[in-house]
């Protein structure tokens, strides 16, 4: 009788302990995962760097809660024209999205679909050759991506040019001496990489 109580209670306890971990499960699958850790930004691997040329977008196109509502199709300043659907993240900080060159498309990519974008006011009129990023502050693959303030990977250029009246031997010792609001990147957009860190 105390074996057959025994055997009972340890299938009963066996029985939660399964039901248990499936809840865990599914509250991390529908909770956990889709939540971003608070203070850490969410990373974009920048891929795709173009001005935009002529911005051909459904009326009232925008983002909301972090998605687009409609679709766009701008066309890019090397001729090519990409697809944005409805629903895909991104963010907009550019207010002039009807005037040609006015906005610069930065996005990630996946096979020719775009999986996250952000659309940047231009720092100038035509011709466009350089956008103000925010700062460098990791480097990965050996050098060759640059890591910025707010989680986006973009290429750099090699070497990449260190202007400040403090003198620094590598781009790793300018990352170490000037935290994030010490600094700022350039953006090359004829070679899409990062052709200069400035301190400031």
């Amino acid at each position: 009788m105390r074996q057959l109580l025994s055997a009972r209670l340890w299938i009963a306890i066996g029985i939660l302990l399964v039901l248990g971990a499936g809840l865990f499960v599914v509250f991390t699958l529908t909770n956990g995962e889709s939540s971003p850790v608070l203070g850490v930004p969410e990373t974009h691997s920048i891929d795709l760097i173009a001005s935009v040329s002529n911005p051909q977008a459904d009326a009232g196109w925008t983002v909301v809660n972090g998605k687009t509502t409609g679709q766009a199709s701008p066309i890019l300043d090397d001729g090519r024209t990409i697809r944005i659907i409805p629903n895909t993240p991104g963010e907009i900080s550019c207010t002039d999205l009807t005037t040609p060159s006015s906005c610069v498309l930065l996005a990630d990519t996946l096979g020719g679909a775009i999986v996250w974008f952000t659309l940047l006011p231009a720092d100038s009129v035509e011709p466009l050759t350089r956008l103000e990023l925010p700062a460098v502050v990791d480097m990965l693959d050996a050098g060759n991506l640059g890591v910025l303030t707010n989680g986006w990977i973009v290429k750099l250029a090699t070497p990449t040019k260190r202007t400040c009246d403090t003198a620094t031997l590598t781009l790793r010792e300018f990352i170490t001496m000037f935290s994030p609001d010490q600094s700022k990147s350039i953006l090359d957009l004829i070679a899409d990489e990062i052709s200069e860190v400035v301190c400031i």
